[in-house]
Formats: structure tokens, C-alpha cells, sequence
């Protein structure tokens, strides 16, 4: 089931890369399951939304019989539109529904990027512009995750992708100053962070997105040294290492909770070729986007999401740690 989230201002009929004043936003729900271009949510509104996600989570638990169904929020990147934020959880669902074993909800949150390559710069802003209105959608979700805490017998996860690792960043710094540090129930389950287009020691203890541990049971980072577009932002972020990129600068300065996988054997261009992977307008994938296509990386996500231990997940093994290249870094792993 797709839903979506989105601060798009709506001009002559369609929402685009201006966010809506005060923070504002907009709940969309009954997806239009149509030809690119000719889809998208039906109705919107707050209660409409809700009571679609609990019909949805009911359905899997009584009809296909699904005792813990998954709900998952998901953060696109830069240089997207309101259109291509519709077409990365059309194909997320895609990809992990035959992984997972069925269809897991995600709700898409759709910032007002601007799908122009050379709008980085901007598209940042625009992230920062936006943290409001995520965070108060986040506020809305606890609360509903609290209202139906008997009848609520989800997990939930985020997948952030790209810049929209920043939003997250931000939108937890923002959470932390209003909640504080959470004891009790956490708002994610498992977080994923793939291609992250954050600092690298953003992650760490003393990182500026410290902040993302503490709302999380677990947070999974995947990077590849071969996202050239994320070498790219470094060039424009004055030099800074790239998380998505690079990994954490410093795995003994990581939360406990936090695990950073190199993804690397497959986010690659000529694994993505023999894999002959397209997005949904038929275009051949890049590296920073293959996480999210990549069965091999999609496997690995698809058992965190499931809460699996980090040693215990097949198909990855722990780096090597030291400076003589012994002992092992359980919070440092790589696909094989």
C-alpha cells in the first residue's frame, strides 16, 4: 500500500518546488495504481489517512494473515519532482514486495525538490525549509502510534535515500529539542540510511546527527566508494567526506545502535549492468541510486527490516579493525 506525505505547494493543479507556508501539509491516500504520469493519491486528509493505514494494517494481519505488518516512511533525494517522488516508492515497493513476501505500507514524504540536476544547492534549501512541516508530520505519527497502541500491531522503519538523510538529520535534531531523549517506545524500529548525503561524522556520538540513534532501535548506513555523484557533493559541501560515500570516519565514535554497511560489491556500475537494472521510466540505474534496486542490497535491507541480528544476517561479514588489521568492528560490515 503506498500513501503519501507532501509540503509541495499546489500551482494551477500540481504540486511544485515551493514548500506551503506555516509549515503546512498534506495527507494523500487511495492510490490510482495507472501509467506513469496518469497515477497518483486520490484523496487527501488527514482522518481519510489514518483510517486507510489501519484498514490496510487489519487486512494483513486477519486476510494474509501478517502478524506484524510493516509500515515504512521514505525520504527521496535531491532532483526530484513531485512526479518522481511518486515513482521511488512505486518502485521501492516493487523491488522489496517479492523480498519480503508481500507489499509493506510506505509512506512517502515529498519535499519540494526541485528535479533539476543543477538544483543541489537549492534542493538543500529547500530540505531546510521543509524541516518543519516533517517534523510535525513525525509529531502526528507518534501520536497516532500512541492513540491505537492496543490495536497497533505494526513495526515501522524509515528509508531515507540521499539528501533525504538530511531531512532526517534535521527533522531528529528538531524532535530531540521538543521531545528530548527518548525513553520507552521509539519512533522507527530499524532506520536505513542508503547513499547518505550527510558529513560522515554526522553519525557519530558527537555528530550533528547524533540524534538519529536515539530515535531508532537500530540504524543501518549503506555506502559505496563508487557513488560518483556523492563524490560530487563533496565538491560542492567544501571537501567534506560523504557518509554515503566514504562510511563513518570513526567506527570506535559510533552508538551502539548504529551499524554502517559498504555496499560497495554491488553499488557498482558493472553489477548494476549484469543485473540489467531499469527505474520505472525504463532508465538504466545509477550507483547512487542502486541501493534501492539492487536485489543484493535490497536482501540485506529487507532482514533489518525484519530485526535480524547484525552478526546473524547472511550474505555479509564484519570488517577487520586495528591498526594491525585485527580484531573485528561489529558495527562495520560488508556485502559478499
Amino acid at each position: 500500500m503506498l500513501l503519501m506525505v507532501t509540503n509541495r505547494r499546489k500551482r494551477d493543479g500540481k504540486y511544485d518546488d515551493e514548500e506551503r507556508n506555516n509549515y503546512a501539509f498534506e495527507y494523500q491516500y487511495q492510490y490510482k495504481n495507472a501509467a506513469r504520469g496518469q497515477d497518483g493519491f486520490i484523496k487527501s486528509g488527514r482522518r481519510g489517512f489514518e483510517n486507510a493505514l489501519l484498514t490496510e494494517l487489519n487486512r494483513l494481519k486477519d486476510v494474509d494473515g501478517i502478524n506484524t505488518p510493516k509500515v515504512g516512511i521514505y525520504l527521496h533525494g535531491y532532483n526530484n519532482n513531485y512526479q518522481d517522488s511518486i515513482d521511488e516508492i512505486v518502485d521501492l515497493e516493487k523491488a522489496l514486495n517479492p523480498i519480503v513476501g508481500y507489499s509493506p505500507v510506505l509512506i512517502g514524504f515529498s519535499w519540494p525538490s526541485s528535479g533539476k540536476t543543477k538544483a543541489y544547492l537549492s534542493d538543500r534549501e529547500e530540505v531546510r525549509d521543509s524541516i518543519g512541516a516533517f517534523t510535525r508530520f513525525l509529531l502526528d505519527i507518534n501520536e497516532f502510534a500512541n492513540r491505537n497502541e492496543r490495536d497497533c500491531f505494526s513495526t515501522t522503519f524509515c528509508i531515507a535515500h540521499s539528501m533525504g538523510n538530511y531531512l532526517l538529520r534535521k527533522g531528529m535534531e528538531y524532535m530531540s529539542d521538543y521531545l528530548g531523549n527518548p525513553l520507552g517506545r521509539l519512533i522507527f524500529n530499524e532506520t536505513v540510511m542508503l547513499a547518505p548525503d550527510i558529513a560522515a561524522q554526522d553519525i557519530e556520538l558527537d555528530g550533528k546527527g547524533r540524534y538519529i540513534a536515539d530515535f531508532s532501535r537500530r540504524v543501518h548506513v549503506y555506502y559505496s566508494k563508487h557513488d560518483r555523484a556523492l563524490k560530487a557533493s563533496s565538491a560542492k559541501r567544501f571537501g567534506a567526506n560523504r557518509l554515503g560515500r566514504h562510511g563513518a570516519e570513526d567506527y570506535g565514535n559510533l552508538a551502539d545502535n548504529v551499524v554502517v554497511i559498504n555496499a560497495k560489491n554491488y553499488a557498482n556500475s558493472e553489477s548494476i549492468n549484469k543485473e540489467k537494472l531499469v527505474d520505472r521510466r525504463n532508465d538504466p540505474v545509477s550507483v547512487h541510486s542502486s541501493h534501492r534496486y539492487h536485489p543484493n542490497i535490497l536482501k540485506d535491507v529487507a532482514k533489518v527490516l525484519s530485526s535480524v541480528d547484525r552478526e546473524l544476517i547472511p550474505d555479509r561479514e564484519a570488517v577487520t579493525g586495528g591498526e594491525d588489521g585485527s580484531g573485528l568492528q561489529l558495527n562495520h560490515f560488508k556485502l559478499i
